[in-house]
């Protein structure tokens, strides 16, 4: 093997390898942020969820102890 064939192959090696990192990259970035903003969205509505029912409850609470005082 000559100079100009071992060069080719590592350059084709390099660029193999340099795209196949950049799209591992990119899947893993994305896979990332999918689950993130998943989690992230399924805790937000869980919280809100809580605190909108305790909101409700309280004031519900609160509205039969008046009505049954008057």
């Amino acid at each position: 093997m000559n100079v100009k064939e071992m060069l080719k192959y590592s350059v084709a090696g390099s660029v193999r390898f340099s795209v196949v990192n950049s799209v591992w990259d990119s899947v893993e970035d994305s896979v990332r942020d999918s689950v993130w903003v998943s989690v992230r969205d399924s805790v937000s509505n869980s919280v809100h969820d809580s605190v909108r029912n305790s909101v409700r409850n309280s004031v519900d609470a609160q509205i039969s102890e008046y009505n049954y005082d008057c």
